[in-house]
């Protein structure tokens, strides 16, 4: 390969005295969404098609010939997806030559491509999101198993609605996509996208309930995929024993009996959920006259299993049963023989 120059003046070009055709992409075309185009690899894939075609936007290659120009971070697998895109939204026209050795005549739509960086009337007055509520879109970046940035950005922007002013937003997504590791934010989109659909709830909505969920992981510095799926095992935890004391909806749980679960699950000694299930449901068998306190349950169940640092149900069933046995061996009277009495009256 021949040495690269980069000659700078109101563009930048970076070729060598090798070149024979060269693309140039301006600011206006990638303002108005030039690069929302190309996902993942079909970017690389197209600068590729497009610096190598014919005068006739003609290209005979094959993913594995492509795959000598590209990162070895993307299979040839990736590259198959990549054309295929490619070839689905009109960019490309892609036909086989040999099936031996998979290549492919491939032509470049540039005309395509140029439409689509054309410039919109409105969007002179401001970037416009053309991705609000396609959830097919959507679905397709969660199937991906490692999306990029680009194309968690966008599952992102499916949620923006068209009120919001992407200028702004911009930054804010971008430190998201920072301060977060890309599973988290795929799991985000995945999750947002369930709640919409689950309870039918309208797409305009969806923003704000993301929001919510970055607000909190902020809030509890929730920056690892590991520390999160903890988190959400204390959320299903302390559901369930909430359910099991008497609290159906999560909107019932006052602040001090949410802290007061949580302690007894992390706190000191921690306990298992089952655990703890298990002293709820031994409290509730007892106090037949009413519902236990959280404080009769703590005094008479959790204290003791943690003194114990008891580790399984089991073990908890067996403390149960010695501190039954003690109580009952108190509680027995000893037997009084009435013949050793000495009467001693006086009349």
């Amino acid at each position: 390969m021949g040495k690269a120059f980069v000659n700078e003046q109101k563009k930048i070009m970076i070729s060598n005295i090798n070149t024979t055709r060269s693309i140039e992409i301006g600011d206006a075309a990638i303002d108005c969404g030039f690069l929302l185009q190309f996902p993942g690899v079909t970017l690389p894939i197209f600068l590729y098609l497009a610096t190598h075609m014919d005068d006739d936007y003609l290209i005979r290659t094959s993913p594995t010939i492509i795959s000598t120009y590209l990162p070895d971070t993307y299979t040839v697998e990736d590259i198959y997806a990549g054309l295929s895109h490619l070839k689905n939204e009109g960019i490309i026209d892609c036909s086989g030559e040999r099936e031996g050795d998979y290549t492919y005549l491939i032509r470049v739509n540039i005309d395509n491509i140029r439409q689509a960086s054309h410039p919109a009337p409105e969007t002179k007055k401001g970037l416009k999101n053309i991705y609000f509520n396609d959830r097919e879109l959507r679905q397709e970046i969660l199937q991906l198993p490692r999306p990029c940035r680009a194309e968690l950005f966008q599952g992102i922007l499916t949620f923006v609605p068209p009120e919001e002013d992407l200028e702004l937003l911009e930054g804010k997504i971008t430190q998201w996509l920072e301060d977060f590791p890309a599973d988290m934010i795929k799991e985000l989109i995945r999750r947002v996208d369930k709640w919409q659909a689950r309870y039918d709830n309208p797409a305009e909505g969806t923003f704000h309930y993301l929001k919510g969920i970055i607000d909190d992981w902020y809030k509890k510095e929730t920056f690892t995929y590991e520390k999160l799926q903890d988190q959400d095992k204390l959320f299903r935890e302390i559901r369930e024993i909430s359910r099991l004391y008497g609290l159906a909806e999560w909107h019932n749980i006052s602040p001090v009996q949410l802290e007061t679960f949580r302690n007894w699950l992390q706190e000191d000694y921690p306990l298992s959920a089952e655990i703890v299930k298990l002293a709820i449901r031994e409290a509730f068998r007892r106090k037949k006259d009413g519902q236990p306190s959280l404080q009769y349950i703590e005094d008479n169940f959790i204290k003791p299993f943690k003194e114990k640092k008891i580790r399984d149900t089991g073990e908890a069933l067996k403390l149960l049963q010695k501190n039954r046995t003690v109580k009952k061996k108190k509680e027995k009277r000893v037997p009084f023989n009435w013949d050793r009495l000495a009467w001693d009256f006086e009349d």
